[in-house]
């Protein structure tokens, strides 16, 4: 909870810094879920990944993106049934899917047309979360019941974050009904281009 309200704290004054070059998303997810292995474990929840044995690069700050990886993963897994399963699938897409509400598709653009997207794609096996929710889920301090238990970490911080984070990547993050049930947070992030020197950017204030 300190960590989060350190970077709440940071995004609020403008100097979150982003370091955003060309990077491989698959090792990023690979980190995220080995971070998330024992809380697994302990709730004997079985992890599932699908990630792809080539390489797709986009364009993002590798600890940061993690950061969300981890949030996303670790409150999957948070809100899964005792013995469920968490899915986290990789992929690399050509267009912006139609279900990206459309608050975020004034942000996302790619230089490049010939190079895929690359879609996080988190699975929970939970209560799931109402439609007139969805939104608000990402909200700094709005705790949301899922059953009997309220989202996000502590007082509400991490997907407010997340939220930021991918903000600042010009991607997209939404939440959508999981049609075998639970819930499946989304994170798209934009093409890396090759040859191109790492950009350094502040967040913007929330």
């Amino acid at each position: 909870m300190i960590s989060n309200l350190l970077d709440l704290s940071k995004t609020e004054a403008g100097v979150m810094e982003y370091e955003l070059k060309n990077r491989n998303l698959i090792p990023l997810a690979h980190n995220a879920i080995a971070e998330l292995d024992g809380q697994a474990q302990e709730r004997n929840i079985k992890i599932e990944a699908s990630l792809p044995e080539s390489p797709l690069q986009v364009e993002c700050d590798s600890d940061r993106i993690v950061q969300v990886l981890v949030n996303l993963i670790g409150n999957a897994v948070k809100f899964s049934s005792k013995g469920g399963v968490v899915q986290v699938k990789v992929e690399a897409i050509d267009r912006v899917p139609d279900k990206v509400p459309e608050r975020w598709r004034c942000l996302i653009a790619r230089a490049d047309e010939e190079k895929p997207f690359g879609l996080v794609t988190v699975v929970d096996s939970g209560p799931g979360i109402q439609d007139s929710d969805k939104e608000k889920v990402f909200e700094k301090f709005h705790q949301i019941k899922r059953g009997h238990q309220a989202v996000g970490q502590g007082v509400g911080l991490g997907l407010a974050i997340c939220r930021t984070i991918v903000q600042a990547h010009r991607g997209a993050i939404w939440v959508e009904d999981n049609p075998g049930g639970g819930s499946r947070f989304l994170m798209l992030l934009r093409p890396g281009q090759e040859g191109k020197e790492a950009i350094p950017r502040l967040s913007v204030p929330i």
